[in-house]
């Protein structure tokens, strides 16, 4: 008994074939269809074929054109950084320019050093024979420290507003007339006149403001004596404004 092998293709051809005459044959009987057969098995899947040829090459692209979008808004601010290492220290910069003048001041009766003035002046030792409206001049400082106060032409120049105690000790050989006077304003007068060397004095308080002018005048012919005593001019600062 010999066997004939047939390939997979040949097979599925071989069923269609049967399955066309099947079909034939039934038409010729009774003129009735019979039932549809079973479909067939599937064939096996070919086998690749072979790569085609290289395709033409393209034409190039045109060029692109960068575009710069809208700036975006600003991000959130980041954790503060750590400090860094102390610098070295700078050079000392030149002094700053001088600032307003600061308001006047309240009174608290407390002492500071500021708050005290006093002055104190005689004059040379020589007889003087002084005019009315003239100045008695005061040349010798009895404290230190106080020789500005009294300017070359006798006037005390206030430097501290506030209430001032002014005083005079005059020696004289016939008469002194004299007055204290604040600029071109007389405040006190006093004379005496004994026909022989005496003391007399004159004192007042007075209020007086920063650059007020203080000094003693003669108001009438008087004979001032300072060879053998002291002619002085003495003044105070009892307490500021």
């Amino acid at each position: 008994m010999a066997f004939i092998f047939m390939s997979a293709h040949a097979v599925t051809q071989l069923t269609i074939m049967l399955l066309l005459v099947a079909s034939s044959e039934s038409d010729t009987c009774d003129g009735n269809m019979g039932f549809p057969g079973r479909p067939g098995i599937p064939g096996v899947p070919g086998t690749d074929g072979k790569d085609g040829a290289k395709g033409e090459r393209g034409h190039p692209g045109d060029d692109a054109v960068p575009v710069i979008g809208p700036k975006g808004d600003p991000g959130i601010h980041g954790l503060p950084g750590r400090p860094g290492q102390k610098g070295d220290e700078g050079l000392q910069g030149s002094p700053g320019d001088n600032g307003k003048k600061g308001e006047r001041g309240v009174y608290t009766g407390v002492d500071a050093p500021n708050q005290h003035f006093v002055f104190s002046y005689k004059k040379s030792p020589r007889t003087q024979r002084v005019l009315p409206d003239n100045l008695i001049i005061f040349e010798i400082p009895l404290i230190s420290g106080e020789d500005d106060v009294l300017d070359s032409e006798g006037f005390f120049n206030v430097k501290i507003a506030g209430m001032y105690y002014i005083s005079y000790h005059i020696s004289s050989s016939s008469s002194a007339c004299l007055k204290i006077q604040v600029g071109k304003e007389e405040k006190v007068r006093f004379c005496d006149s004994p026909g022989m060397i005496m003391v007399t004095a004159g004192s007042v308080l007075l209020p007086l403001k920063a650059d007020d002018k203080v000094s003693i005048q003669t108001t009438a012919p008087s004979s001032i004596f300072s060879r053998d005593t002291d002619c002085t001019f003495t003044g105070f600062l009892l307490f500021p404004d």
